[in-house]
């Protein structure tokens, strides 16, 4: 699968947050970018349910900072069985959630910046070991969130 994130090369204590053409800055939610599971159709790891429709990515992390990518505020902060511990950021009309989180450093109602510190990531809900799912909503409709960062990126000033 070529994705331009694959190539961007953070490294650890590598900034991630990036400027784009507006003068907005973006970042990403982790300091390294590994995909684990595409956003799509998917064997359910854990349960082994074909087709099952996957609403985020999932990003390599072991109990690792998790990154605002956008200016927002928290929405909601919780534990669902699937999801586990999760963080939901509102940005204009964007919902960005964190899930399966080890620890939320955040509380609904806070305003939260770009490269912010929002969580650890972590393995609880239904997973088949650590990593961060990362879901994008724009409008209340599910988006790809490697489209959502790709745009992001296609802005920044080289």
């Amino acid at each position: 699968m070529g994705c331009f994130l694959g190539k961007v090369g953070l490294v650890s204590g590598q900034d991630i947050r990036l400027e784009i053409d507006s003068g907005a800055v973006v970042a990403l939610p982790l300091k390294s970018f590994a995909l684990t599971s595409p956003y799509g159709p998917r064997t359910h790891p854990v349960t082994g349910e074909r087709s099952k429709f996957h609403y985020g990515i999932d990003l390599r992390a072991f109990y690792e900072p998790v990154y605002s990518v956008l200016d927002g505020e928290v929405q909601d902060v919780g534990f669902g069985p699937v999801i586990g511990n999760f963080v939901r950021i509102k940005s204009v009309d964007f919902i960005l959630t964190y899930g399966h989180l080890s620890l939320v450093l955040v509380a609904p109602g806070q305003q939260v910046h770009v490269g912010e510190a929002l969580a650890i990531s972590g393995e609880s809900g239904r997973v088949t070991g650590p990593h961060l799912h990362f879901g994008v909503n724009y409008s209340g409709q599910s988006i790809n969130p490697l489209r959502f960062l790709s745009e992001l990126y296609i802005n920044l000033k080289l």
